[in-house]
């Protein structure tokens, strides 16, 4: 085993072992009907640094590394009370942003892995040790399917592919629902990096839970930084869009690209608070941060049966333009 693959298997033991005893307290809840089954997740510390993370617009408010490490504690715990296995990654001070490692890497739900080429340069360097410990987790099943690991059920990730300039794209900018991945044309991603993630799940034979081929569309991205900075799924036939200018255009968006999915997925407008559109599916779970809008979002979990888990306001982190879905890489 390598270096970095002892590293992650120790993070990984010691972080559920300090949070057994919550875990215990609080089962993960029974998964709704056709609900996204998550067994493990991909999170990076945060680094002292962070208060130096890239901001959307110049000149905004100082951000406290401190508290910010914090809410990222919060998010973590919770998330190892809902998901069998949560690695972490260490922090990297020379990355700010390295938290936020949703936008380094896709996977499928089918255990097909796309490491991004994010569109700020000064990310790239994040995307080293996510795609290793992607490829670390490959390896990990081609040994289960050999007899080589007790480890059960089809392997979290089955391939890794990496995309290659021109291509940009940020994982904040990839939605995947209803057999779909929905890529958003933003400032940080672009219409080649649609194109080569269509061709690497093409290759990779990429299907959804119905079992057909995966689709790859791009939807524009007029207003706001990602896609899920204004829309996320609750489940499988129903989206969440912020209430205002960047989440009707997104919704425009996409009935004008991908008309067959926009006709199959009721669109709810979350009203008072950009940042409840943005919220985690794990099973028949949804985490969303303290807001508002609450009692809104947990209305719709209530009428589909999904339980609500609402973390305390991130507030630093949104300083660096973050939402839930930033922190985590989720893996099916």
């Amino acid at each position: 085993m390598s270096a970095l693959g002892r590293l992650l298997t120790l993070r990984a033991s010691a972080s559920a072992a300090a949070h057994r005893a919550m875990a215990s307290a609080a089962a993960p809840p029974a998964p709704a009907a056709g609900a996204w089954q998550v067994r493990a997740a991909l999170v990076r510390g945060l680094p002292a640094s962070f208060s130096k993370a890239l901001q959307m617009h110049a000149g905004g408010p100082a951000i406290d590394a401190a508290a910010a490490a914090r809410e990222h504690e919060a998010y973590t715990a919770l998330l190892e009370r809902l998901v069998p296995r949560v690695v972490e990654l260490p922090a990297d001070e020379a990355h700010p942003d390295c938290v936020f490692i949703e936008d380094t890497a896709i996977v499928t739900p089918c255990g097909v892995a796309v490491v991004t080429r994010p569109g700020a340069p000064e990310r790239r360097g994040e995307v080293g040790p996510v795609a290793a410990a992607l490829e670390r987790l490959r390896e990990e099943g081609a040994g289960a399917a050999a007899g080589e690991s007790a480890a059960g059920g089809a392997p979290l990730v089955r391939a890794v592919h990496r995309l290659e300039p021109p291509a940009l794209l940020d994982g904040g900018d990839v939605l995947q629902v209803a057999g779909f991945v929905l890529i958003g044309l933003s400032a940080r991603t672009n219409a080649a990096a649609v194109e080569q993630v269509r061709a690497a799940l093409a290759r990779a034979g990429a299907r959804g839970p119905d079992g057909a081929p995966l689709r790859v569309e791009g939807v524009p991205m007029p207003h706001g930084l990602h896609l899920k900075s204004a829309c996320s799924a609750l489940d499988d036939s129903t989206l969440l869009a912020s209430d205002d200018a960047a989440g009707r255009a997104v919704v425009d968006g996409l009935r004008s690209a991908v008309p067959a999915l926009a006709a199959r997925l009721a669109v709810e407008f979350v009203p008072s608070d950009p940042l409840a559109a943005n919220v985690l599916r794990i099973g028949g779970a949804v985490v969303m941060q303290a807001s508002p809008a609450e009692g809104f979002v947990r209305a719709l979990c209530d009428a589909r049966g999904l339980r609500l888990h609402a973390l305390p306001r991130a507030a630093e982190l949104a300083k660096a333009d973050a939402a839930l879905t930033c922190c985590s890489i989720l893996l099916a």
